[in-house]
């Protein structure tokens, strides 16, 4: 179950409208409805919070855990918000973006060996043409 259709479910649980989600998170309902739908890149963290908040739910339970999980893991570990429990949904939602994060990354790697080569063999030339240039320069003072 993806976070697009436990919204739904939980909204529908709480007899809350579209309309009524979308003039709560101030956007409109086609953007709502897109957002059960899952047809929305990435959900922001701070959005997530507000639809979590609105339905009256931890927002890891937006995630498919049950109030019990949350309650068990925040119990475990009290001083840790951020519980096993929790940074494996966090993390299985925000996957795809590290993937593309990642690949981006790569490319810039390329990109930059790539700028890198071209600036020492810039550097390489520059460098020849200055030994030249003071060769010339040399000749012209023995000449004179």
């Amino acid at each position: 179950m993806n976070a697009g259709s436990i919204i739904r479910r939980l909204r529908e649980e709480r007899n809350v409208t579209q309309e009524y989600m979308a003039s709560k998170l101030n956007i409109g309902v086609t953007a709502y409805g897109n957002i059960e739908r899952n047809d929305v890149k990435r959900l922001t963290i701070d959005r997530l919070k507000e639809i979590a908040d609105i339905l009256k739910v931890h927002v890891f339970e937006l995630f498919g855990f049950t109030e019990r999980d949350v309650f068990l893991a925040n119990k475990k570990k009290q001083s840790d918000a951020f519980s096993d429990i929790n940074l494996l949904a966090v993390l299985h939602y925000f996957r795809k973006d590290k993937e593309i994060l990642h690949a981006a990354l790569s490319i810039l790697k390329e990109i930059s060996d790539v700028l890198r080569q071209q600036v020492q063999e810039n550097t390489a030339a520059i460098h020849r043409l200055m030994e030249m240039q003071l060769e010339m320069h040399q000749q012209r003072l023995s000449s004179a």
